[in-house]
């Protein structure tokens, strides 16, 4: 009886924690503590000094350096991946490509609905309450860092996190717990870019300042995602047809090459708006607009699509 108990009041194992992640759709997972080291904080600020994060004012809440402010108590920190690569497609001239992590559902909704149930089942099998929070990449958290720390990565000189079997088409969504873990990581040994630099070169607005550093002022998924001012014009002069994100820095990255297309349900065309918008797409849209709700693109909201499309016009024939 006093072993069952003990049993019931323990914390999960990793692999328990990994069946549940996978059970629940999550391509991977890792386990760290949930303090951010210093030299993601540094460099973060560092990133911030410098006003590479252009308009974006939320990026500038320093609370995404210290979990335990965040949740308080927070001990641990689990990571999870989300692999959504989908058909690398040509530009066309009848109409705008979306980003390939835009193409299905909204992700938030995705992972939200996942993290829901993997909190209730983490209570339930600790027999505690009120022992995490979860977070996707809405919530201001250095998640890339943990991600790393978690062994589930490294950063690319892109900043993107370079998963070690998915690249870098992932999305990071996580729990901080009060719950000690004994099997968390502390980085890993891996895997580096070396000389590579295509992403770098390949950039269409050289949005890179440095290898490492990115300068959201220039960065094309900024300006046609996040950004609700008119685009400048080095990004209509080298948009190479893009409506709404970019893809490019990680087309050319050689730990994307030779993989296959995520296989969830949710990240693909069918369950969004699909990989190309039109102008009859968008006139279609003018009459029902929900039905950019619970995708990427209502971030960027019809106005928004419709004044990327008009900066495509002497590219894009059909607008």
């Amino acid at each position: 009886m006093l072993a069952s108990l003990a049993q019931i009041n323990s914390t999960p194992t990793f692999k328990e924690v990994q069946e549940q992640a996978l059970k629940l759709g999550w391509d991977d997972v890792g386990i760290t503590s949930a303090i951010i080291p210093e030299a993601d904080i540094e460099a973060y600020k560092e990133w911030i000094d410098n006003e590479r994060h252009a308009d974006l004012e939320y990026m500038k809440n320093e609370i995404r350096c210290y979990p335990e402010k965040l949740f308080p108590g927070a001990k641990t920190a689990i990571i999870f991946i989300s692999y959504y690569k989908q058909e690398k497609l040509p530009f066309r001239s009848d109409a705008g490509l979306v980003a390939s992590y835009a193409r299905g559902k909204k992700y938030h909704n995705v992972h939200h609905k996942r993290l829901k149930t993997f909190i209730q089942w983490l209570e339930k099998r600790s027999n505690k309450k009120n022992i995490a929070k979860g977070f996707s990449d809405s919530t201001p958290v250095l998640e890339k860092a943990l991600a790393v720390q978690a062994g589930l990565g490294w950063f690319g000189k892109n900043t993107l996190l370079i998963h070690r079997k998915f690249g870098t088409f992932i999305l990071l969504s996580g729990v901080f717990t009060t719950l000690e873990f004994s099997e968390k990581v502390l980085e890993m040994r891996l895997p580096r870019c070396g000389s590579c630099q295509r992403c770098l070169d390949a950039c269409p607005v050289q949005a890179f300042d440095a290898p490492y550093k990115l300068n959201a002022k220039k960065c094309l998924s900024n300006h046609l995602i996040e950004s609700k001012k008119e685009l400048p014009i080095h990004v209509i002069e080298n948009n190479p047809g893009y409506i709404f994100g970019c893809d490019i820095c990680q087309d050319v990255c050689p730990h994307n090459a030779r993989k296959p297309l995520s296989n969830t349900w949710d990240f693909s065309p069918e369950n969004g708006m699909g990989a190309y918008l039109t102008l009859q797409d968008l006139e279609k849209l003018q009459e029902e607009p929900e039905k950019l709700y619970g995708t990427p693109l209502q971030r960027r909201g019809l106005k928004g699509l419709r004044d990327t499309a008009e900066t495509l016009d002497l590219r894009i024939t059909g607008f």
